[in-house]
């Protein structure tokens, strides 16, 4: 077998290194390569754009020199051509104009074709051609009204060549456009412009499918752009002249909502001024009035800055304060107010109709502060209690959707946010108004269960508010707006409308308002609160404590703090009673400083010397504020007897409290003059005494001042004063309800008035009332010439509260302002404001309730002799316990110079209730009042200290008896 060698072995067995003679390697990377190739490209492109844009400019320029080179010769044409063929003149001219070399030869077409007129009427109905030469040329006359050149021809033109079968298409030029510029500019007449106006409507019936487009461009140039002038005075006035088509500008306004966006308040003065007399409301009449009214609330913050930076009253009016005024006199238009009520009350159950008035109402509400006796809408609507269940009823079903499941988390404005406001808003207004009668009261509207049921759930919305409006953290802080702050006000005050109710119908439960704890702390730093005086600052929320100069060194306060204020303040009565009497009188401990307070008790001399024949005279000259500057010091007091001896004792707090009781006593008697006594014996401030004293106004600012002091001492005093008198110191202003308290016959007749069926003005009265001044008949107007306007079934509620607020208010204005300022001077208002007017009364007179003989039993103690286990303090509380409660009074009285129990119960007397032995049995029980001591004489005859116990206390002579 052949076998033949592939390869030769030669002994080497290793290979030998190729060895390259080309120099360093010149390979690219990949990102080099692509990098290249793309800048390669670019270039291409560019390259190819330059080109183009080459080829692009010379075609340009070439159309154009073409163009120009036709349109000269065209020119020559028309200027050689026989103008008896007129469209074919005409479509040269609509070829080459140009408005500044072509002004002659548009005054030659116009005029020829003015003169041809009936003959291009004609031929524009039947030749299609010349109909849209004609349309085309009509636009150009449309550009050039106000040229002063070719001005007149183009107007003539138009107004002889505009028809309707050519209005569309000039309209889709900018019809409305052209005559909205000329209008405003007041380039061209505006007869001109008006009759053309009047001619497009007059058009309008033949539009068939322009007519929303001309609607559009009508609403788009005149309607919802800045109301001039002119439109206001002028166009508007003739639109409405006409037949004019507010029937489908309504529709169509409806079917483009929210178009407009933030700028509807132009379009929606048009649609109140364009209103035909005789329109029946419909849905959508109120649907578009709800949907242009979101922003009409804008137009008032020029006013009210306006109003705060000015210090003078003759201020310029802004045009927007006139432009509110003129929304005003058109939304209380009261034919149009009227049936929009009556549309309501035929379609009660139309949860859109509803919606649609809840927000249209919320709109008004957020342009003033006090918008439901602006508008009328509002007004009647808040005093229908249809209106009012209807609303409580949407809230109920959608009231898991206010909050989210985080407390203090506000969900996204949503309708029940809407609802709430303007439910609570109006439930504020309807329960001012006179409602508190056995017939027809707010339980014609809602049950006590409803009512209830309304109390806990406001309640907890307004505290949820609170939280929301001073967060805990900035994550959780929500930017503040109108609609939320009318929402926060709203709801808090409904809740305190609502607790003033329950006062009057009990409604809820006794712990209802207080059952859930609201801490209020008692710390140090809540008295460095009260000392910085943080309760008369204001709290604004979403803002914070609101800071003043003399507070910038201070430290801020907390959000739990600021929350606590804002209770304090908005809401005091979700407090329990106590912990705000604790409080008030923390706030009037610290009013005063240490070293202050130190000195007037151990330094100053501060004793006065009065005459008990003579109280009331000698506590005016000594205690006038030129006398005696701070009631807050201590005073000491001696008394001088009715034999002109000073009596007996030092006064250690005791004698005070009797000379204020004696003072205020005296003060208030009737026969003084200063005030008077209700029906129901309760005192209130003479209208009248102006007649009787003129320093009157002195004189009610010293009683002021004698209450304050009694109140910041925590004296009780015996005063019944009259529940409107009372409301009247914490609110200034009494509303109508109140005047149950004054004068109950009144208020009947009052009722009756309200609740009458026929006709009021049967009745035959006027705005007028007939007063007696002390034997002299006189006639006060309750409005300008009241004398000459009739009461009649629209204006009797006027009349009710007019009358209300004379008798309650006006009447009474400078005796309760003098009153107000010196109680304010000792005891700040604010302070007051803690408390309802039923609470105040407790403060000043104490408990009405029977003196608690066990809690004063339990509270006393025991000197000298006598324990608990004495025979003779056993029979002592044998006979204390079978006293009647006004010799219970007496006793009190005797050993404390007051006859009303502490506030918080005996444990709280200081100095305590003291029994100390007095001696012998001949001696009579006597009194220390200074110390709240009682001495009785060690007797073991039941009989014998009770006669004397009796003897003493009758005669109420205290140190005399010793």
């Amino acid at each position: 077998m052949a076998f033949k060698m592939s390869y030769s072995f030669e002994g080497n067995y290793r290979p030998k290194p190729e060895q390259n003679l080309s120099g360093a390697s010149k390979k690219q990377t990949r990102d080099v390569l692509i990098k290249r190739a793309h800048e390669e490209r670019q270039k291409r492109q560019a390259e190819r754009m330059r080109l183009q844009s080459a080829l692009t400019l010379q075609s340009y320029i070439r159309s154009y020199l073409t163009r120009k080179y036709k349109k000269q010769e065209e020119r020559l044409l028309f200027d050689q051509g026989d103008f008896q063929n007129v469209a074919s003149q005409l479509g040269k001219f609509l070829f080459f104009y140009e408005t500044k070399i072509d002004r002659e030869r548009f005054i030659h077409i116009g005029c020829t074709l003015i003169s041809k007129k009936e003959y291009i009427l004609l031929k524009m109905k039947t030749d299609v051609s010349i109909n849209w030469l004609i349309k085309r040329f009509l636009v150009i006359c449309l550009e050039n009204f106000e040229n002063s050149n070719i001005g007149n021809t183009a107007i003539s033109c138009f107004g002889e060549f505009m028809q309707v079968n050519n209005f569309g298409y000039i309209n889709n030029k900018g019809y409305f456009r052209y005559l909205r510029h000329y209008l405003d500019d007041s380039s061209v007449d505006i007869d001109i412009i008006l009759k053309l106006l009047i001619r497009s409507f007059e058009y309008y019936n033949s539009l068939g499918s322009a007519k929303e487009n001309v609607l559009s461009e009508f609403c788009n140039n005149f309607l919802q752009p800045h109301i001039t002038p002119k439109i206001k005075n002028v166009v508007i006035p003739q639109l409405c002249l006409l037949n004019f088509p507010y029937n489908d500008l309504i529709l169509y306004l409806n079917s483009i909502s929210n178009k407009y966006g933030t700028d509807t308040n132009s379009l929606l003065y048009c649609v109140l001024a364009l209103e035909p007399h005789n329109y029946e409301q419909t849905k959508y009449t109120i649907l578009v009035l709800s949907q242009d009214s979101n922003n009409l609330h804008h137009m008032a913050s020029s006013i009210i800055d306006l109003s705060v930076d000015s210090d003078t009253e003759d201020m310029e009016v802004s045009d927007e304060h006139v432009s509110l005024q003129d929304y005003l006199l058109l939304l209380n238009n009261p034919d149009r107010v009227k049936k929009i009520l009556h549309y309501f009350d035929e379609h009660v159950d139309d949860e859109e109709i509803l919606d649609a008035l809840t927000n249209f109402c919320h709109n008004l509400l957020l342009v003033y502060k006090d918008s439901i006796r602006k508008f009328m809408l509002v007004y009647m609507l808040a005093l229908r209690g249809t209106f009012l269940n209807k609303l409580w009823v949407a809230i109920k079903k959608e009231e898991s959707n206010i909050f989210s499941t985080n407390r203090g988390i506000l969900c996204p404005w949503q309708r029940i946010h809407t609802l709430i406001s303007v439910f609570c808003n109006m439930f504020t207004f309807y329960t001012q108004t006179l409602t508190d009668s056995e017939s027809t009261d707010t339980s014609g509207t809602f049950t006590s269960n409803e009512l209830c049921s309304m109390s806990e759930l406001l309640k907890n919305v307004a505290l949820n508010l609170i939280d929301l409006a001073f967060p805990m953290c900035r994550y959780n802080s929500i930017s503040s707006s109108p609609e939320l702050i009318l929402l926060y006000y709203s709801c808090l005050n409904a809740v305190k409308m609502l607790y003033m109710l329950d006062l009057r119908k009990k409604f809820c439960k006794i712990d209802f308002w207080t059952k859930k704890k609201i801490y209020i702390a008692q710390d140090a730093r809540t008295i460095t609160m009260l000392q910085r005086n943080y309760l008369s600052h204001s709290v604004r929320p979403f803002y914070g404590v609101v800071p003043e100069n003399n507070d910038e060194h201070l430290s801020p306060l907390s959000t739990i703090e600021q929350r606590s204020l804002a209770v304090l303040q908005q809401l005091p009565f979700l407090i329990e009673f106590n912990t705000r009497v604790l409080l008030l009188r923390h706030l009037c401990y610290t009013s005063i400083s240490e070293d202050e307070r130190l000195r007037h008790d151990f330094i100053a001399d501060n004793t006065i010397t009065v005459r008990r024949t003579h109280l009331y005279e000698d506590a005016f000259e000594k205690l006038s504020h030129r006398n005696e500057s701070d009631m807050r010091r201590r005073l000491r007091i001696q008394f001088i007897n009715n034999v002109g001896l000073e009596e007996a004792g030092i006064d250690g707090g005791g004698l005070f409290k009797e000379f204020i009781n004696e003072v205020l006593k005296t003060a208030f008697d009737p026969n003084r003059g200063f005030f008077l006594l209700t029906a129901d014996n309760c005192l209130y401030p003479n209208p009248n005494v102006q007649l009787i004293m003129d320093n009157f106004s002195d004189h009610y600012y010293f009683i002021g001042r004698l209450l304050g002091k009694a109140l910041f001492e925590s004296i009780l005093v015996d005063l019944p004063l009259a529940e409107f008198f009372l409301a009247k110191l914490l609110i200034d202003r009494a509303s109508a309800h109140y005047l149950k308290s004054l004068d109950p016959v009144l208020y009947r007749n009052l009722l009756y008035l309200r609740d009458y069926n026929g006709d009021v003005q049967d009745l035959g009265l006027d705005f007028t009332l007939v007063i007696n001044d002390l034997g002299e008949t006189r006639v006060v107007e309750l409005k300008p010439n009241g004398s000459n306007i009739p009461v009649t079934n629209d204006n009797r509620l006027e009349y009710i509260h007019r009358l209300a607020d004379l008798k309650l208010n006006a009447q009474i204005k400078r005796q309760c302002a003098a009153f107000r300022e010196g109680l304010n001077s000792v005891v700040p208002i604010l302070w007051l404001k803690l408390f309802n007017h039923n609470e105040l009364q407790v403060i000043i007179c104490g408990d009405m309730e029977e003196i608690n003989i066990e809690d004063m039993k339990s509270n006393t103690v025991y000197e000298g002799e006598f324990n608990g286990a004495h025979p003779t303090i056993i029979l002592f509380w044998k006979i204390v316990e079978k006293f009647t409660d006004s010799q219970k009074k007496q006793l009190l009285k005797f050993v404390t110079s007051c006859s009303r129990p502490p506030l918080l119960g005996f444990k709280e007397l200081n100095p305590s209730f003291c029994i100390q032995s007095s001696g012998s049995e001949d001696r009579m029980p006597t009194a220390s009042t200074c110390l709240n001591l009682l001495k009785i004489p060690v007797i073991r005859e039941e009989e014998l200290l009770r006669n004397k116990l009796i003897s003493a206390i009758e005669q109420q002579a205290g140190f005399e008896l010793s």
